[in-house]
């Protein structure tokens, strides 16, 4: 049982009168002094919970078509699984969404970039000429199509704020005409007005005058006061990152911060992760070459980056995005054809990078990924589709992550759009020199998972406990760990009762759970060092061959080959000598693969002229 400090001031003060006999008015005076002083600042306390803005995500089209599949759709986190439903409405989703619900989860409001509509299907007092461009005229009846270029946040009771870009058109050297940002805009929206249908009291209020990120990326984690908010927005082709703080009354512009290495802006998505710690933000430019992931350390007191971490990758990628697990420890970047898991509690997190997500034939890739309230991970994709895939369980490693293709059906098609959230179940930072608004957070809710090796009796831990601060492990052997996520080695097999207590200022939770360790048992792998595999010829018009010096060492294993776009458009069994037809594919490049279930073991890139 965790007792407030309320309980405890209120026993030492009976324990104080019992243990002094002869007691007199004046030597009563000071505890009771303390305890009355002591009871007034505790009651002037809030504990902070979380709040269900992110719990209705409106995506899909208009009920402007005579076929119903182009109808809204809408998914609801009240329940478990998520309820889908078809939506009544008249805006259209093109990549950019952005809604807000009450704080128990009631929608209020949702934009496109273009119009702010509210939850009766009306466009909200003064919620039309939203980012007034002549882009924005041209796709005025469809929406934005450019993904987190709006954010929606709540400020203060009734009020809410919405950040957003507009476009306009540039021309660049070899590049020709790209659309870029050259402001950030917010509007600011009070739900009291209008018998609680809001009005748009201002709009397209400048707060940066400069080229933004391509895509925007605008992402925001709460302050550590628990009340206020960082909004990060990146500026265009640099390393330069600006830093907006919202108060109930302002947004404050801290300026540029400039860390790491510059990268080209495309197409991509940042995010921080849920305990605030990190930021990351993925930049896809050009097909064929450098995809750049960024991971940097985040004060949430000072608003400063710190400890840059870059690296790149290179696949079929035309578009991606990425999100963090909800235990803020593996990062998910979605990358067109592919899924990757990267450790962030790796020494190097580039090469923990493990394939979770793979091309199907069905030709439906990934693009942005959102985490949900319910702690799983949503991803869309990257044309028009009435699916999303799901990453069931993000706080494992590798495959027990279960990502699931298409493993959320939707009632209308949707154009590439995931509603843009931050994390809304993010506290204030307990302790810290800016935890000054008496908000602390409430006593854990204490939770892990786990995964075990077939190979060993090694087990890995993975905490997945809400506002904890400090874990100890009990692993039911006599042996014990304070780490977050440890990793245990059991000496002998059996079943083991393993408990977590996860505490904070405010108390402790423990749960347990019963783990059967089974004896060890002999897996073999294919080891990389011990074959060659070569392609040619490369380029290729007619035929190609793929040797490999020994192809029993990967039996099981299948050699595919996928388009430009990520679709599979050959599929053959391992042999020694492989032989692609590729005489009838039209020129361009392909990506060839030799991948089981789990896997991708070996890939190249093939041009077919």
């Amino acid at each position: 049982m965790a007792y407030t400090p309320l309980f405890i001031m209120h026993f030492l003060f009976i324990l104080y009168l019992h243990s002094n006999h002869h007691l007199t008015m004046k030597s009563l005076l000071l505890p009771l002094l303390c305890l009355l002083y002591l009871s007034a600042t505790l009651d002037a306390q809030t504990l902070f919970s979380r709040e269900k803005r992110d719990y209705i995500w409106t995506l899909g089209y208009g009920n402007n078509s005579p076929n119903p599949i182009f109808g809204g759709s809408r998914i609801s986190f009240h329940t478990s699984p998520p309820t889908v439903s078809l939506e009544p409405r008249n805006m259209n989703f093109e990549a950019a969404a952005s809604c807000m619900s009450s704080t128990s989860g009631q929608l209020l409001y949702y934009s496109n970039g273009i119009t702010i509509d509210i939850f009766l299907n009306q466009t909200m007092e003064n919620g039309h000429g939203i980012n007034p461009s002549p882009f924005t005229n041209e796709w005025a009846e469809n929406g934005i199509p450019y993904p987190q270029t709006l954010l929606a946040l709540p400020q203060i009771g009734d009020r809410y704020l919405l950040f957003h870009l507009p476009f306009i058109y540039h021309e660049e050297p070899f590049n020709g005409d790209i659309l870029y940002s050259d402001r950030l805009y917010y509007s600011k929206i009070d739900m009291a007005f209008n018998n609680g249908n809001g009005i748009v009291l201002e709009k397209n209020i400048s707060v940066i005058l400069d080229t933004i990120d391509q895509g925007g990326k605008i992402t925001a984690v709460r302050h550590a006061n628990g009340r206020d908010w960082w909004v990060v927005v990146a500026q265009y082709n640099t390393n330069h990152f600006y830093r907006l703080l919202v108060t109930p009354d302002s947004v404050y512009n801290h300026g540029l911060q400039t860390i790491g290495q510059a990268v080209p802006s495309g197409l991509g998505q940042a995010a921080f992760s849920p305990d605030g710690t990190k930021y990351a933000r993925l930049n896809l430019k050009w097909w064929g070459f450098d995809q750049y992931v960024d991971i940097f350390d985040f004060d949430r007191c000072s608003g400063e980056f710190s400890n840059p971490v870059q690296f790149t990758y290179r696949d079929s990628a035309l578009m991606g995005g990425l999100a963090f697990s909800e235990n803020s420890r593996f990062l998910y970047v979605s990358s067109f054809g592919y899924v990757y898991q990267y450790d962030l509690q790796s020494d190097s997190i580039s090469t923990s990078k493990i394939v979770v997500g793979f091309p199907e034939e069905l030709g439906e890739g990934y693009f942005l990924s959102q985490l949900a309230p319910n702690g799983e991970i949503y991803i869309g994709t990257q044309g028009t589709h009435s699916h999303m895939h799901v990453i069931h369980k993000p706080n494992k490693a590798g495959s027990a992550c279960n990502f699931e293709y298409i493993g959320l059906d939707l009632p209308t098609l949707n154009f590439r759009t995931v509603p843009n959230f931050p994390y809304f179940g993010l506290g204030p930072q307990d302790g810290s020199s800016c935890d000054t608004l008496n908000i602390n957070n409430p006593v854990p809710h204490a939770a892990f998972e786990y995964t075990k090796s077939d190979s060993t009796m090694k087990v890995d831990y993975f905490d997945a406990s809400l506002f904890a601060t400090e874990w100890l492990w009990d692993f039911g052997d006599g042996i014990t760990s304070s780490l977050r996520h440890p990793v245990h080695s059991y000496s002998q097999s059996g079943l083991f009762e393993v408990c977590l207590t996860a505490s904070n200022i405010t108390g402790a939770e423990t749960i347990c759970k019963d783990i059967k360790i089974d004896a060890v048992t002999n897996t073999n792998s294919p080891d990389e060092s011990l074959l060659t595999i070569k392609l040619f010829p490369n380029p290729a018009e007619e035929l190609v061959y793929i040797t490999i010096d020994s192809p029993s060492t990967i039996s099981g294993f299948t050699v595919k080959l996928f388009d430009f776009f990520g679709r599979q458009v050959l599929r053959q069994p391992m042999e020694a000598i492989i032989r692609l037809d590729v005489v009838d594919f039209p020129a361009g490049l392909y990506l060839c693969t030799i991948e089981n279930e789990s896997e991708v073991y070996w890939a190249t890139k093939l041009c077919i002229r």
